[in-house]
Protein backbone atom coordinates (compact mmCIF):
# COMPACT_ATOMS: atom_id res chain seq x y z
CA UNK A 1 0.00 0.00 0.00
CA UNK A 2 2.83 2.43 0.84
CA UNK A 3 4.55 1.59 -2.43
CA UNK A 4 1.40 2.51 -4.35
CA UNK A 5 1.16 5.85 -2.51
CA UNK A 6 4.80 6.66 -3.34
CA UNK A 7 4.13 5.93 -7.02
CA UNK A 8 1.06 8.16 -6.98
CA UNK A 9 3.07 10.98 -5.38
CA UNK A 10 5.80 10.69 -8.03
CA UNK A 11 3.20 10.87 -10.78
CA UNK A 12 1.68 14.01 -9.25
CA UNK A 13 5.15 15.63 -8.96
CA UNK A 14 5.96 14.84 -12.60
CA UNK A 15 2.64 16.26 -13.74
CA UNK A 16 3.26 19.39 -11.66
CA UNK A 17 6.75 19.81 -13.16
CA UNK A 18 5.42 19.47 -16.71
CA UNK A 19 2.68 22.00 -15.96
CA UNK A 20 5.25 24.45 -14.60
CA UNK A 21 7.35 24.03 -17.76
CA UNK A 22 4.32 24.68 -19.92
CA UNK A 23 3.34 27.77 -17.93
CA UNK A 24 6.93 29.04 -18.03
CA UNK A 25 7.06 28.51 -21.76
CA UNK A 26 3.80 30.35 -22.23
CA UNK A 27 5.10 33.22 -20.08
CA UNK A 28 8.33 33.49 -22.06
CA UNK A 29 6.41 33.34 -25.32
CA UNK A 30 4.20 36.19 -24.12
CA UNK A 31 7.25 38.25 -23.11
CA UNK A 32 8.96 37.68 -26.48
CA UNK A 33 5.75 38.56 -28.30
CA UNK A 34 5.44 41.84 -26.38
CA UNK A 35 9.11 42.72 -26.90
CA UNK A 36 9.30 41.64 -30.54
CA UNK A 37 10.80 44.26 -32.92
CA UNK A 38 8.40 46.18 -35.08
CA UNK A 39 8.11 44.87 -38.63
CA UNK A 40 10.55 46.60 -40.99
CA UNK A 41 9.28 48.57 -43.94
CA UNK A 42 12.61 48.58 -45.76
CA UNK A 43 11.81 51.37 -48.19
CA UNK A 44 10.41 53.62 -45.45
CA UNK A 45 13.02 52.84 -42.79
CA UNK A 46 16.04 53.18 -45.10
CA UNK A 47 14.79 56.37 -46.72
CA UNK A 48 17.02 59.31 -45.77
CA UNK A 49 15.53 62.03 -43.54
CA UNK A 50 14.26 65.28 -44.97
CA UNK A 51 11.97 66.10 -47.87
CA UNK A 52 12.18 65.94 -51.66
CA UNK A 53 14.01 68.83 -53.34
CA UNK A 54 11.79 71.57 -54.68
CA UNK A 55 13.88 73.42 -57.29
CA UNK A 56 17.24 73.36 -59.13
CA UNK A 57 19.03 75.19 -56.31
CA UNK A 58 17.89 72.66 -53.71
CA UNK A 59 18.85 69.85 -56.10
CA UNK A 60 22.41 71.19 -56.33
CA UNK A 61 22.66 71.65 -52.56
CA UNK A 62 21.31 68.15 -51.86
CA UNK A 63 23.71 66.56 -54.37
CA UNK A 64 26.72 68.44 -52.97
CA UNK A 65 25.84 67.42 -49.42
CA UNK A 66 26.05 63.71 -50.31
CA UNK A 67 29.25 63.95 -52.37
CA UNK A 68 27.95 64.40 -55.92
CA UNK A 69 29.21 67.85 -56.79
CA UNK A 70 27.44 69.92 -59.47
CA UNK A 71 30.41 72.31 -59.49
CA UNK A 72 29.88 75.83 -58.17
CA UNK A 73 26.28 75.97 -56.99
CA UNK A 74 24.44 78.57 -59.06
CA UNK A 75 20.78 77.50 -58.91
CA UNK A 76 20.65 76.85 -62.66
CA UNK A 77 20.08 73.47 -64.30
CA UNK A 78 22.99 72.52 -66.54
CA UNK A 79 25.31 69.78 -67.75
CA UNK A 80 27.33 69.47 -64.53
CA UNK A 81 24.18 69.16 -62.41
CA UNK A 82 22.82 66.58 -64.86
CA UNK A 83 26.03 64.54 -64.60
CA UNK A 84 26.01 64.74 -60.80
CA UNK A 85 22.43 63.49 -60.69
CA UNK A 86 23.24 60.61 -63.05
CA UNK A 87 26.18 59.66 -60.80
CA UNK A 88 23.91 59.76 -57.74
CA UNK A 89 21.42 57.48 -59.48
CA UNK A 90 24.23 55.07 -60.37
CA UNK A 91 25.44 55.01 -56.76
CA UNK A 92 21.94 54.08 -55.53
CA UNK A 93 21.26 51.63 -58.39
CA UNK A 94 18.39 53.74 -59.71
CA UNK A 95 17.31 54.13 -63.31
CA UNK A 96 19.76 56.60 -64.94
CA UNK A 97 17.23 59.21 -66.05
CA UNK A 98 19.14 62.31 -65.00
CA UNK A 99 15.78 63.73 -63.97
CA UNK A 100 13.89 64.42 -60.76
CA UNK A 101 11.66 61.34 -60.84
CA UNK A 102 9.81 59.54 -57.99
CA UNK A 103 12.85 57.36 -57.20
CA UNK A 104 15.09 60.40 -56.87
CA UNK A 105 12.45 62.07 -54.69
CA UNK A 106 12.56 59.01 -52.43
CA UNK A 107 16.33 58.74 -52.06
CA UNK A 108 17.73 62.24 -52.58
CA UNK A 109 16.36 64.31 -49.73
CA UNK A 110 17.16 67.75 -48.38
CA UNK A 111 17.14 68.62 -44.70
CA UNK A 112 16.49 72.02 -43.17
CA UNK A 113 18.10 74.45 -42.85
CA UNK A 114 18.85 74.90 -46.53
CA UNK A 115 20.51 78.28 -45.93
CA UNK A 116 22.73 79.77 -43.24
CA UNK A 117 23.61 83.22 -41.96
CA UNK A 118 27.42 83.44 -41.97
CA UNK A 119 28.84 85.95 -39.49
CA UNK A 120 32.07 87.62 -40.52
CA UNK A 121 34.91 87.75 -38.00
CA UNK A 122 38.30 89.41 -37.68
CA UNK A 123 39.76 86.14 -38.90
CA UNK A 124 37.65 86.36 -42.07
CA UNK A 125 39.30 89.64 -42.99
CA UNK A 126 42.76 88.43 -41.97
CA UNK A 127 42.50 85.67 -44.62
CA UNK A 128 42.41 88.24 -47.43
CA UNK A 129 45.33 89.08 -49.72
CA UNK A 130 45.76 91.80 -52.31
CA UNK A 131 45.29 90.72 -55.89
CA UNK A 132 48.68 90.37 -57.64
CA UNK A 133 49.38 92.05 -60.96
CA UNK A 134 51.14 89.05 -62.54
CA UNK A 135 53.23 85.94 -61.96
CA UNK A 136 56.25 87.80 -60.62
CA UNK A 137 54.04 89.67 -58.18
CA UNK A 138 52.51 86.37 -57.01
CA UNK A 139 55.98 85.21 -56.03
CA UNK A 140 56.43 88.24 -53.76
CA UNK A 141 53.30 87.72 -51.65
CA UNK A 142 53.59 85.98 -48.24
CA UNK A 143 50.37 84.05 -48.95
CA UNK A 144 47.87 83.65 -51.77
CA UNK A 145 44.73 84.28 -49.71
CA UNK A 146 41.26 85.24 -50.87
CA UNK A 147 41.04 88.49 -52.81
CA UNK A 148 37.66 89.51 -51.37
CA UNK A 149 35.09 88.57 -48.73
CA UNK A 150 32.71 87.58 -51.53
CA UNK A 151 35.26 85.15 -52.98
CA UNK A 152 35.96 83.69 -49.53
CA UNK A 153 32.28 83.16 -48.69
CA UNK A 154 31.49 81.68 -52.11
CA UNK A 155 34.30 79.12 -51.84
CA UNK A 156 33.46 78.16 -48.25
CA UNK A 157 29.94 77.16 -49.30
CA UNK A 158 30.81 75.75 -52.77
CA UNK A 159 28.71 78.45 -54.42
CA UNK A 160 29.07 80.75 -57.41
CA UNK A 161 29.67 84.39 -56.34
CA UNK A 162 26.74 85.54 -58.52
CA UNK A 163 24.34 83.42 -56.46
CA UNK A 164 25.73 84.85 -53.21
CA UNK A 165 25.12 88.34 -54.60
CA UNK A 166 21.54 87.45 -55.55
CA UNK A 167 20.83 86.08 -52.06
CA UNK A 168 22.11 89.34 -50.51
CA UNK A 169 20.77 92.13 -52.76
CA UNK A 170 21.25 94.91 -50.20
CA UNK A 171 24.86 94.15 -49.27
CA UNK A 172 27.61 96.65 -50.01
CA UNK A 173 30.48 94.19 -50.46
CA UNK A 174 33.18 96.82 -50.10
CA UNK A 175 31.78 98.06 -46.78
CA UNK A 176 31.44 94.79 -44.83
CA UNK A 177 32.89 94.65 -41.32
CA UNK A 178 33.34 92.01 -38.58
CA UNK A 179 29.94 91.15 -37.13
CA UNK A 180 28.07 91.56 -40.41
CA UNK A 181 26.13 88.55 -41.69
CA UNK A 182 25.71 87.10 -45.17
CA UNK A 183 23.07 84.60 -46.34
CA UNK A 184 24.52 81.49 -48.05
CA UNK A 185 23.51 77.94 -48.98
CA UNK A 186 24.42 75.55 -46.16
CA UNK A 187 26.88 73.11 -47.78
CA UNK A 188 29.42 71.59 -45.37
CA UNK A 189 32.49 70.07 -47.00
CA UNK A 190 31.73 66.45 -47.85
CA UNK A 191 33.72 63.74 -46.08
CA UNK A 192 34.16 60.66 -48.27
CA UNK A 193 33.35 57.58 -46.15
CA UNK A 194 36.27 55.20 -45.71
CA UNK A 195 39.30 54.94 -47.97
CA UNK A 196 39.15 55.26 -51.75
CA UNK A 197 39.98 52.06 -53.65
CA UNK A 198 40.46 53.84 -56.98
CA UNK A 199 39.89 57.14 -58.76
CA UNK A 200 38.54 57.33 -62.31
CA UNK A 201 38.90 60.38 -64.55
CA UNK A 202 36.79 60.39 -67.71
CA UNK A 203 38.25 62.82 -70.22
CA UNK A 204 35.32 63.26 -72.57
CA UNK A 205 32.81 63.72 -69.74
CA UNK A 206 35.28 65.83 -67.72
CA UNK A 207 34.37 64.16 -64.49
CA UNK A 208 36.28 62.55 -61.64
CA UNK A 209 34.78 59.74 -59.58
CA UNK A 210 36.07 57.90 -56.52
CA UNK A 211 35.12 54.30 -55.76
CA UNK A 212 35.29 52.30 -52.56
CA UNK A 213 35.33 48.56 -52.07
CA UNK A 214 33.05 46.43 -54.27
CA UNK A 215 32.95 49.19 -56.91
CA UNK A 216 30.78 51.42 -54.76
CA UNK A 217 30.66 54.96 -56.19
CA UNK A 218 31.44 57.31 -53.29
CA UNK A 219 32.20 60.69 -54.83
CA UNK A 220 31.73 62.63 -58.07
CA UNK A 221 33.03 66.01 -59.21
CA UNK A 222 33.62 67.95 -62.44
CA UNK A 223 37.30 68.19 -63.49
CA UNK A 224 39.29 70.26 -65.97
CA UNK A 225 41.68 68.45 -68.31
CA UNK A 226 44.62 69.47 -70.49
CA UNK A 227 43.94 71.76 -73.41
CA UNK A 228 46.28 69.79 -75.68
CA UNK A 229 45.36 66.14 -76.25
CA UNK A 230 49.07 65.20 -76.27
CA UNK A 231 49.34 66.37 -72.65
CA UNK A 232 46.48 64.18 -71.43
CA UNK A 233 47.88 61.04 -69.79
CA UNK A 234 45.96 57.80 -70.32
CA UNK A 235 45.77 54.46 -68.59
CA UNK A 236 46.60 53.68 -64.96
CA UNK A 237 48.53 56.12 -62.80
CA UNK A 238 49.05 56.17 -59.04
CA UNK A 239 49.10 58.79 -56.31
CA UNK A 240 52.70 59.36 -55.22
CA UNK A 241 52.38 62.31 -52.87
CA UNK A 242 49.63 64.03 -50.88
CA UNK A 243 50.01 67.70 -49.93
CA UNK A 244 47.58 70.01 -48.15
CA UNK A 245 48.36 73.69 -48.67
CA UNK A 246 51.02 73.24 -51.39
CA UNK A 247 53.30 75.93 -52.73
CA UNK A 248 53.92 76.24 -56.47
CA UNK A 249 57.12 76.49 -58.46
CA UNK A 250 56.89 78.86 -61.41
CA UNK A 251 58.99 77.29 -64.16
CA UNK A 252 59.60 79.56 -67.17
CA UNK A 253 60.28 76.52 -69.35
CA UNK A 254 56.76 75.20 -68.69
CA UNK A 255 54.87 78.52 -68.63
CA UNK A 256 56.95 79.94 -71.46
CA UNK A 257 54.34 82.40 -72.76
CA UNK A 258 53.80 84.00 -69.33
CA UNK A 259 57.55 84.03 -68.71
CA UNK A 260 58.22 85.78 -72.03
CA UNK A 261 55.45 88.31 -71.37
CA UNK A 262 56.90 89.27 -67.96
CA UNK A 263 60.56 88.76 -68.74
CA UNK A 264 61.00 85.92 -66.24
CA UNK A 265 64.02 83.70 -66.78
CA UNK A 266 64.41 81.86 -63.45
CA UNK A 267 62.24 79.60 -61.30
CA UNK A 268 60.64 80.96 -58.11
CA UNK A 269 58.25 79.75 -55.41
CA UNK A 270 54.66 80.96 -54.98
CA UNK A 271 53.40 80.57 -51.43
CA UNK A 272 50.32 78.49 -50.41
CA UNK A 273 46.74 79.70 -50.26
CA UNK A 274 43.38 79.23 -51.99
CA UNK A 275 44.57 81.46 -54.85
CA UNK A 276 47.79 79.51 -55.34
CA UNK A 277 47.88 78.22 -58.96
CA UNK A 278 47.25 74.66 -57.69
CA UNK A 279 44.76 75.73 -55.02
CA UNK A 280 44.75 74.14 -51.59
CA UNK A 281 45.59 70.51 -52.53
CA UNK A 282 48.21 68.68 -54.58
CA UNK A 283 47.91 64.94 -55.27
CA UNK A 284 51.08 64.21 -57.22
CA UNK A 285 50.91 61.32 -59.70
CA UNK A 286 53.60 58.91 -60.86
CA UNK A 287 54.18 60.95 -63.99
CA UNK A 288 56.55 63.93 -63.61
CA UNK A 289 54.78 67.28 -63.08
CA UNK A 290 51.30 65.72 -63.26
CA UNK A 291 48.77 65.79 -60.46
CA UNK A 292 45.21 66.29 -59.29
CA UNK A 293 44.89 69.67 -57.61
CA UNK A 294 42.70 72.58 -56.63
CA UNK A 295 42.26 75.90 -58.42
CA UNK A 296 41.84 79.62 -57.71
CA UNK A 297 38.93 79.71 -60.22
CA UNK A 298 36.38 77.04 -59.19
CA UNK A 299 33.65 78.48 -61.41
CA UNK A 300 35.66 77.49 -64.49
CA UNK A 301 36.30 73.86 -63.53
CA UNK A 302 35.07 71.49 -66.21
CA UNK A 303 34.27 74.40 -68.50
CA UNK A 304 37.79 75.50 -69.48
CA UNK A 305 40.98 73.51 -69.93
CA UNK A 306 44.25 73.31 -67.98
CA UNK A 307 47.87 73.26 -69.07
CA UNK A 308 48.13 69.54 -68.30
CA UNK A 309 47.02 68.53 -64.80
CA UNK A 310 43.58 67.56 -63.50
CA UNK A 311 41.93 70.53 -61.81
CA UNK A 312 39.14 70.41 -59.21
CA UNK A 313 37.40 73.06 -57.15
CA UNK A 314 39.31 73.45 -53.88
CA UNK A 315 36.46 72.05 -51.79
CA UNK A 316 36.29 68.89 -53.91
CA UNK A 317 40.08 68.50 -53.94
CA UNK A 318 40.05 68.72 -50.13
CA UNK A 319 37.39 66.00 -49.88
CA UNK A 320 39.47 63.79 -52.17
CA UNK A 321 42.70 64.39 -50.24
CA UNK A 322 41.25 63.18 -46.95
CA UNK A 323 40.25 59.76 -48.32
CA UNK A 324 43.19 59.13 -50.66
CA UNK A 325 46.38 57.26 -49.79
CA UNK A 326 49.79 57.11 -51.44
CA UNK A 327 49.44 54.30 -53.98
CA UNK A 328 45.75 54.89 -54.77
CA UNK A 329 45.19 53.92 -58.45
CA UNK A 330 44.05 56.68 -60.81
CA UNK A 331 42.52 55.41 -64.04
CA UNK A 332 42.40 57.94 -66.88
CA UNK A 333 39.72 56.86 -69.35
CA UNK A 334 38.56 58.30 -72.70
Amino acid sequence: MAKKKRKSKKTRNAALFIAQLLLGGLFLAAVFWLLRPAPVDWEKDLQPPGRPVANPLELQIALARVGFSPGSIDGKPGQQTHQALLAFQESRELAPTGELDPEVDRWLRIEEPVFAQVELTERSFASLSRMPSGWRDRGQLPQLGYYSILEMIAEKCATHPDLIRSLNPGVNWSALRPGDRVLTPLVPRFEIPGVIARIEIRLEARQLQAFGQKDRLLFHAPVSIAREAAKRPAGELRVEVRVAGPNYTFNPQILSAAAAREGITEKFIIQPGPNNPVGTVWLGLDRPSYGIHGTPEPELVGRTESSGCFRLANWNAESLLEATEVGTPVLVLP
